[in-house]
């Protein structure tokens, strides 16, 4: 594990790598900005340039095909007529297409190719294939870390209590805990999958001076997300008992597994640290909550250490004669990474919330 950076001095040393490749972009990136909501985003602007050239970028504007048969299906196809229109050869449009489909600017829908919708569909889908690493830079990935801002520890004001994404407790810390319900159970969850895709995690990827030391390949997608990832080349397919093994191996960091927060996990399995991390500071809790049992503690303070949240510190326990760890259980978010790194075994996690606390769905993308 690294040691803890100065989250805002690595900030600052972004702002200056980004202000020092500031130049004009054509007026056509700040049209394909404003699809997602970011018009005037001047840094939004250079990151879709860098994705797209400017005949690429002529073609996403045009988007969708108007000419496309509603009876295409949900594919990346598009038709003569749209090439014609755009005075461009079909296999050039259709070279382009597929390049911005695996960069992750280009989705396929019902409408053929459309562009992103959303921030976070395309921070998601833009971060995380390889294979353009070289042709993008740094300076690429410098724009997404300068957008999301200096990566602080969470604070309780950023949690969300019924948000988008929720902590899902590591298993060694519950697995003896009665209660507990398959949408919180990895083995479970990763049981039902029939395919399981591990990519390069694309917050990993935009924050370049991270201190977590998480391998950068540690996202785990299922169901339709992995086929798309899988698709386009941006991860490789891996079995159930390698999942398991790679969170086995993932155990030594202090990272949070997250998930989308609803019952049903269909989409990924984050392993978080807010040095890389936006989605663990508006996590919701888990259903649980850390305890300590002071007679077994050392006061070695690993579990301050480890904790995201802030919701560990050492007091005075006049029976013990010292210090020992003791859980604001109003911080804690459930997580479990302080119960499976305790060394004495002095950590356990408590049900505290039932069932109805994880909502039956809800929409990210």
């Amino acid at each position: 594990m690294s040691k803890k950076a100065d989250a805002e001095q690595i900030y600052k040393e972004l702002a200056a790598r980004v202000g020092a490749e500031k130049g004009e972009v054509a007026p056509i990136y700040k049209e394909l900005a404003a699809k997602i909501g970011m018009g005037e985003s001047e840094h939004m602007q250079r990151i879709i340039a860098k994705l797209a050239n400017l005949e690429q970028a002529k073609i996403v504007a045009a988007l969708p095909d108007p000419y496309r048969p509603e009876s295409s299906g949900r594919s990346l196809e598009v038709s003569d007529e749209f090439a014609k229109k755009l005075n461009m050869d079909k296999k050039v449009v259709d070279k382009h297409i597929r390049e911005l489909y695996e960069k992750g600017l280009l989705f396929p829908t019902k409408k053929g190719p459309s562009m992103a919708r959303t921030f976070i569909q395309l921070h998601d889908a833009a971060l995380g294939n390889p294979k353009f690493d070289k042709q993008l830079g740094r300076g690429y990935f410098d724009l997404w870390g300068f957008l999301e801002g200096p990566m602080r520890q969470p604070r309780p004001e950023d949690m969300g209590q019924h948000g988008e994404f929720r902590v899902l407790p590591r298993w060694k810390s519950i697995e003896n805990v009665p209660g507990v319900q398959p949408f919180e159970d990895i083995r479970a969850i990763l049981k039902s999958q029939d395919l399981i895709v591990l990519l390069h995690c694309g917050c990993k990827r935009s924050h370049t001076d991270r201190w977590c030391g998480v391998p950068e390949e540690s996202c785990i997608t299922v169901g339709r997300t992995a086929q798309y990832n899988l698709d386009r080349g941006a991860g490789r397919k891996i079995t159930y008992e390698q999942a398991l093994e790679l969170l086995d191996r993932l155990d030594q960091y202090p990272m949070v597994n997250a998930t989308v927060n609803q019952r049903e996990v269909n989409q990924l399995v984050c392993n978080c640290h807010y040095c890389c991390c936006l989605a663990i500071k508006i996590a919701a809790k888990s259903r649980f909550v850390a305890e300590v049992h002071p007679d077994k503690c050392q006061a070695c303070g690993t579990c301050v250490e480890r904790c995201q949240f802030g919701a560990i510190s050492m007091k005075h326990y006049p029976e013990f004669g010292g210090e020992r760890a003791c859980v604001d259980s109003e911080l804690c978010r459930g997580c479990g990474c302080c119960v499976i790194s305790c060394p004495s075994g002095a950590r356990t996690m408590k049900l505290v919330r039932p069932p109805e606390h994880v909502p039956e769905s809800v929409t990210i993308y």
